[in-house]
């Protein structure tokens, strides 16, 4: 993303300017005609080699706190120009206050908040700012910025729990990996070279330690950078082919240990959000449509399309979910129980309660089990290289004796 400063008009004729990032000119254009605002100017502010590395940002944890502030003062009898005013000038970030100072001007020239955040999309979300409009439409703004600071500060925990499964045994398997490979190029060679010297007949064991050796040290380059080209490919290819996209995304879901965590994480999310919007008075076709964006899986946005389709050709909510595989089995139960009492928001909040609880005990199982796995893996490794270097001397001594 790049820094524009713009100069432009918004749609009460006063002229407006400010700074908002975007991919390119015509991206800078759209968000700004989003907001309402015709661009008449821009120029790439550019930054610094040391300011690249210490420039602030505006964070999820910042969008909570903001969210947080606003319900605070507006409960509180304070009008909301006078909110961010103050919070442009004593946030602590100077890119939330950088944010604010040009939503307080975009509002003094005629903007909602709503409108005013648009150029902002991608740092709040579109569920958030389509709830924000809802409020302010509706004249619950105070109500939706409660569910919202819910909403995000629940969907925080998600993701602390999806680090939590998956920070800790890439740490380790990157030590054992490391373990492995120093072993290969320094310590192995120089035993294999004393056992070279003794002569005799090598088993197994060393032969396949000393071709393993051999090729870690002829092409360590090639192993140390593959999983880089590796990793770039997929991302091209996931931009490229629609289909790919797909099948890799239905792929991570099916994982073992870690795809039923992800899934179950995902519907609870989605789960979530829908209910959010569904309550605050968003029609259910276009709540699911806003929701399906933070789910972050192609497979499962394919699938909420399709049940999209289906309810809009008559079917009924639960009907769609089930032939669209939008959720598991019992979810779908539990959305059909919501329709046919009329608390369908309810019945959503309880199936991404279920499924919270039902991915934190799947990480509480998980995680007592992976140290052991890799500590077995490393045994096994350790064992081979002691079994092939301490095997040839034993049979040097017992052939001496």
């Amino acid at each position: 993303m790049i820094n524009y400063k713009y100069s432009g008009i918004n749609q009460h004729g006063k002229r407006v300017s400010g700074i908002v990032q975007a991919d390119n000119a015509l991206d800078l254009e759209q968000r700004l005609a989003s907001a309402n605002i015709d661009l008449l100017s821009f120029s790439e502010k550019k930054a610094s080699i040391f300011s690249s590395f210490s420039r602030k940002r505006v964070t999820r944890r910042d969008v909570i706190i903001v969210t947080s502030q606003l319900r605070q003062l507006l409960k509180a009898g304070v009008s909301l120009m006078e909110i961010i005013n103050d919070l442009r000038t004593t946030y602590e970030n100077p890119a939330v206050q950088e944010m604010l100072a040009n939503v307080y001007e975009s509002m003094e020239g005629g903007d909602s908040l709503s409108e005013a955040l648009q150029p902002y999309e991608l740092e709040f979300g579109q569920v958030y700012l389509s709830l924000l409009a809802v409020g302010e439409r509706t004249g619950q703004l105070e109500s939706i910025l409660k569910n919202l600071e819910e909403m995000l500060k629940w969907e925080e925990s998600l993701i602390s729990k999806a680090k939590k499964v998956m920070i800790y045994p890439s740490i380790v398997a990157f030590v054992v990996l490391a373990v492995v490979i120093l072993m290969m190029v320094f310590v192995v060679p120089q035993m294999l070279s004393f056992i070279k010297e003794m002569g005799g007949e090598l088993g197994f064991a060393t032969l396949s330690l000393i071709a393993t050796s051999e090729f870690i040290q002829n092409h360590l380059i090639e192993i140390l950078i593959s999983p880089f080209i590796i990793v770039l490919i997929i991302k091209q290819w996931l931009q490229r082919s629609h289909a790919f996209r797909l099948w890799f995304d239905e792929s991570l879901l099916k994982i073992k240990l870690f795809g039923p965590v992800m899934y179950q994480l995902k519907i609870a999310r989605f789960s979530n959000s829908l209910a959010v919007m569904y309550a605050a008075g968003v029609s259910f076709i276009e709540s699911l449509k806003l929701s399906s964006s933070v789910v972050g899986n192609s497979y499962i946005e394919n699938n909420i399309s399709q049940a999209i389709r289906l309810i809009e050709e008559g079917s009924s909510i639960n009907e769609a979910f089930m032939n669209a595989k939008v959720m598991p089995l019992m979810a779908t139960r539990m959305v059909k129980v919501g329709e046919l009492s009329g608390n369908m928001d309810e019945a959503l909040h309880e199936v991404s309660r279920f499924y919270d609880v039902a991915a934190k005990e799947t990480i509480d199982k998980i995680e007592p089990a992976i140290e052991p796995i890799l500590t077995v893996v490393m045994a096994v490794v350790v064992g081979w290289v002691m079994m092939a270097v301490l095997g040839p001397i034993y049979d040097t001594i017992s052939g001496v004796q």
